[in-house]
């Protein structure tokens, strides 16, 4: 969404935006938060000389930036997490400014230049969100509730460098099948809905309950993988010119 000179403006806009979801008082301020917990450089295959750093805790996504042949440094935000969208803000764009709140966060805890990736998933029903299960009973009512249906899993994006902002909006169309009683046990058994938007994650299981029908795979898991790239190229040319 940000190119070129508008990089600065993009910035500005989102941190306004931001300021709305996420208050100075709801958390820890950059001076106030410890050391990252893991450290190393990361290099991209184009050879970026900045350093990759992932905003989120997500081994899921973490996994994906390796397997694409980056070492990212991970560095889980300090941005919270806001209890709801604010009313203004409209819902495919939401998933962007809670990534770009986090990159944020963390980029103002750096003490030297780096390429900050922040990313945020959702899971949208009819509208509406679809939050992640804090335990068993709203993960089995949740479930129900997408099986037999399509849903959109919509994932923001926001890459920060310096002044230089990239933003982007992912959405891929999945439909997940009825449940067995006995599947649904199982799976609600297993754990594997808990941290997740949706109460699933589509890479879990070599039988797919979930079907992809738009869009790409990679987004459901947590990282349009596809359009990382693009913004991460655009990103990188801009740095190069300056």
């Amino acid at each position: 969404m940000a190119d070129g000179g508008e990089s600065s403006s993009r910035i500005n806009i989102f941190m306004n935006m931001t300021t709305k979801i996420i208050s100075p008082a709801a958390g820890p301020g950059p001076s106030s938060l410890p050391p990252p917990r893991r450290r190393g450089k990361a290099a991209s295959p184009a050879g970026a000389a900045w350093p990759l750093v992932l905003a989120s805790g997500s081994p899921r996504r973490a996994e994906l930036l390796r397997q694409a042949g980056w070492s990212p440094r991970v560095f889980p935000s300090p941005a919270p997490e806001p209890a709801r969208r604010p009313a203004g803000v409209p819902l495919r764009l939401w998933p962007a400014c809670l990534a770009f709140a986090k990159a944020r966060a963390v980029q103002e805890c750096l003490r030297r230049p780096a390429i900050v990736l922040g990313a945020d998933t959702l899971v949208v029903l009819d509208g509406r969100i679809i939050n992640k299960a804090s335990h068993r009973a709203a993960a089995r009512d949740i479930l129900l509730r997408l099986a037999g249906r399509n849903h959109e899993v919509v994932t923001g994006l926001a890459l920060l460098a310096g002044s230089v902002c990239r933003i982007a909006t992912a959405i891929s169309v999945c439909r997940m099948r009825r449940w067995s009683n006995r599947e649904l046990e199982e799976y609600l058994d297993s754990g594997l809905w808990r941290g997740k938007a949706g109460a699933y994650g589509i890479q879990d299981h070599g039988d797919p309950f979930v079907e992809l029908l738009s869009g790409e795979f990679s987004n459901v898991v947590g990282l349009p993988m596809k359009v990382l790239r693009r913004e991460l190229a655009s990103l990188q040319r801009e740095l190069a010119g300056r």
